[in-house]
């Protein structure tokens, strides 16, 4: 066998989607996606300017730091539209019980280093907006990993956080560890995740074009996803922190880096 062969092989184990067969709706939406793409309509979105420690853009990774990033884009187009077309801005909180599937999964793949046992106690956050479900975990060897994901087997992304426990913000505010943007079209999404400090008791995003989300907080972690290309730009967006003593504060991505 030639050894490009074996190569080929070996990688076939890490596709999150070997062996699933399409739904009838999946493969429509990816056939109109393929036709969009020959008509011109859909085009890729270029790496886009790091705005936080740590950007993830298609398949390429940037990172500042000693933990790996690595995303695993879903292989059907459709899967990533269903999500954002079922996207909400109010997030679902789950716990770690109810996310076990999606947790397995997300300790399964390769970055960060594999588990080899998941306890709902490793799931440090998790939210569910429509389809989707985010959730930030750590795994046996201590790495804290993201990973994002549609339905219980439909694995969108995954990237490493930390390699270890990391020193909480000063109380009642917020850090920033990582901020993109991934896929295109209809299909484009992106990603805020950070540290909060001891007395925060919520975070709003408040996009440019005035639409504003809350963010997951759990666990000393705030989190969320939504549709469109802010995350993979510089300063689209606002972060709002609010405080046990009452107080709000309004950050650029810019000023938590």
């Amino acid at each position: 066998m030639e050894p490009s062969m074996k190569d080929l092989q070996q990688l076939a184990v890490l596709d999150p989607a070997r062996g699933r067969e399409p739904s009838p709706m999946e493969w429509t939406r990816s056939e109109a996606f393929v036709e969009r793409v020959i008509a011109g309509q859909a085009t890729g979105t270029p790496a886009r300017r790091p705005v936080g420690r740590r950007l993830v853009v298609g398949l390429a990774a940037a990172t500042v730091g000693a933990v790996a990033v690595v995303t695993v884009p879903a292989l059907l187009p459709g899967t990533a539209e269903e999500a954002v077309a079922a996207w909400t801005p109010a997030p679902g909180s789950l716990t770690g019980e109810q996310v076990l599937p999606q947790a397995r999964i997300c300790a399964g793949n390769d970055v960060g280093g594999r588990s080899s046992a998941v306890d709902p106690a490793d799931v440090l956050l998790a939210e569910q907006r429509g389809l989707a479900t985010l959730l930030i975990m750590r795994k046996s060897n201590g790495v804290v990993v993201e990973c994002m994901s549609a339905g219980d087997d439909d694995l969108l992304a995954s990237m490493g956080l930390a390699d270890g426990p990391l020193p909480a913000p000063p109380a009642g505010t917020v850090d920033l560890q990582t901020m993109s943007s991934l896929g295109s079209g209809d299909a484009m999404w992106s990603n805020i995740v950070g540290l909060v400090g001891p007395g925060v008791t919520g975070v709003d995003v408040r996009l440019d074009n005035g639409k504003v989300f809350q963010a997951s907080v759990k666990a000393g972690w705030w989190a969320a996803w939504w549709p469109g290309p802010e995350g993979g730009e510089v300063d689209h967006l606002t972060v709002i922190v609010h405080s046990a003593s009452g107080k709000t504060t309004s950050y650029r991505p810019s000023e938590l880096a």
